[in-house]
C-alpha cells in the first residue's frame, strides 16, 4: 500500500509511533457512535485496530506535522469488483475540507491503479457530514437499508444510506459530464 499525497495532506500506512493520535481519534464517542463502532479506551485498542488494518487503512495526516488527523478505510470485496470505503477525522479538524480532499485522491487511486469497478460508502442515516463528503466527491445515492436489515456486531443496528460511483461513472467525471444518462448518450466515447 503505497501513501498518496494531495495539496494540503499525506494518506500512508499507519506507523508504530500513531497509536497515540489513533487512540485520540476513535474514542471520540461522537466519531465512533457515526461509524458503529464502540470507541477506543486503551493504546492496546488503537494498536489492535492499527494492526488488523495495516493493508486496508490510510492514516490521514497533515503534510507538516505527521499528526493523524483521520483515517480512510478500504474494505475490498476483488470477487464482485468494489470496494467499500469508510472514513473519519478528528473533530478539530472537521469542516475544512480535509476529508474530502482524502476521499477525491483516494478515489482517484482505486479507479486508477487498482481493480475496482465500483466504489460503495455507507453512512449511518444522520450523519450528514459524512453524506455531504460523498455527494461532494460524485458519489450518488443508491439504496437505504433499514433498521431491521442492517447488523452490527457492536448491538447497534442503524439505518444506513449507500452510495455509489462506478468507474464509467468515474471516467465521465474526469471528463467534466454529471455521469451518464439518456441525455449523454451521443458523447459517449
Amino acid at each position: 500500500m503505497d501513501s498518496i499525497t494531495t495539496e494540503r495532506l499525506l494518506l500512508r500506512p499507519f506507523a508504530v509511533g500513531d497509536a497515540e493520535d489513533v487512540l485520540a481519534l476513535m474514542s471520540d464517542d461522537y466519531t465512533c457512535r457515526m461509524a458503529g463502532i464502540p470507541p477506543f479506551r486503551t493504546l492496546a485498542d488503537a494498536e489492535a485496530f492499527m494492526a488488523e488494518w495495516r493493508f486496508g487503512a490510510y492514516a490521514v495526516t497533515g503534510k507538516g506535522d505527521g499528526r493523524v488527523i483521520g483515517v480512510v478505510q478500504v474494505s475490498a470485496y476483488v470477487l464482485d469488483g468494489f470496494a467499500e470505503l469508510g472514513y473519519w477525522l478528528a473533530e478539530d479538524c472537521r469542516g475544512r475540507g480535509y476529508m474530502t480532499e482524502a476521499l477525491e485522491a483516494l478515489k482517484e487511486t482505486l479507479f486508477e491503479c487498482w481493480w475496482c469497478d465500483e466504489l460503495r460508502i455507507k453512512v449511518f442515516v444522520g450523519n450528514e457530514a459524512s453524506r455531504r463528503v460523498a455527494l461532494k466527491c460524485g458519489f450518488h445515492p443508491v439504496y437505504e437499508a433499514y433498521r431491521d436489515s442492517v447488523y452490527s456486531l457492536y448491538g447497534r443496528v442503524e439505518s444506513e444510506e449507500c452510495f455509489s460511483m462506478t468507474a464509467g461513472e468515474y471516467e465521465w467525471e474526469l471528463r467534466g459530464e454529471d455521469s451518464y444518462s439518456t441525455d449523454t448518450p451521443g458523447r459517449a466515447a
